[in-house]
């Protein structure tokens, strides 16, 4: 797929993001990088300001704790027509995150959902289905991810991306692949939370599917290019994680 990130350097669009603070600072950076403003406002008292001057809305929850916030800032985000993107952090092994996940999509339709196999499949089937954030071991088939998938996007309404080896984006009729990352990816943390703040970039930018599919290529793809060259210097994961956001800013430029 043909990738660009032209329209967001030229737009710099503000994405208000109420992210974890163990990867806070690695989503500011990586929208910097992509040519798009970031801004990290999580009191309540400041929330519907905020998301009302920005162009998109990023929940993560691995801040749980600012789940009145969220609410606050996505109803005012629904309420302007800006994208709000879902990163359900920990609900496949969180019931209280998947009860307050529900609790937020019932409020208002968001725009993405993107989690990790373990975290879709939770919100499908309402169940505990890993341990903590991690991703479960067990193993599920492609054919069992799209269907999940593709179901959880027609009950909500949204476009569901469900991340792991392959990327599988789809908005309950089509469906997109991205199978351009690195194992590295996963011993880092937040390259699911970055992936997230990505996609509402390009929400700003691009509509729907083909939004999401362009941040999971660039992401991946970023990615699988930064690991080459770490491995090459024969350096580890922290050269990995300057590398991949050094790949995303260098990125058509």
């Amino acid at each position: 797929m043909k990738i660009s990130t032209e329209r967001i350097r030229e737009n710099n669009p503000i994405v208000h993001c109420i992210t974890n603070s163990v990867t806070v600072n690695d989503c500011a950076n990586i929208l910097l990088a992509v040519g798009a403003s970031p801004i990290m406002a999580h009191h309540v008292k400041e929330v519907a300001e905020v998301s009302g001057n920005c162009d998109a809305l990023v929940c993560n929850f691995g801040a749980i704790e600012d789940f009145e916030a969220m609410k606050i800032a996505a109803k005012t985000a629904v309420d302007c027509g800006h994208p709000v993107v879902i990163d359900p952090v920990g609900v496949g092994g969180i019931r209280y995150r998947r009860e307050k996940f529900f609790e937020l999509v019932h409020m208002i339709r968001p725009t993405c959902i993107r989690g990790n196999v373990s975290e879709i499949r939770a919100l499908y089937e309402g169940t505990q289905t890993a341990k903590g954030v991690d991703v479960s071991r067990e193993d599920i088939s492609d054919h069992e991810i799209e269907d999940i998938a593709k179901k959880l996007s027609q009950r909500l309404h949204c476009i569901v991306v469900a991340s792991g080896a392959v990327d599988l984006i789809t908005d309950g009729d089509m469906v997109c692949r991205v199978a351009e990352g690195d194992a590295m990816m996963t011993r880092i943390t937040g390259a699911g939370c970055m992936s997230s703040v990505l996609i509402a970039a390009f929400l700003c930018c691009y509509d729907g599917m083909e939004a999401a599919t362009m941040a999971c290529t660039l992401m991946g793809r970023c990615g699988r290019v930064a690991a080459e060259k770490t491995e090459s210097a024969h350096r580890g994961t922290m050269s990995f994680r300057l590398q991949l956001i050094d790949e995303i800013s260098c990125f058509d430029l």
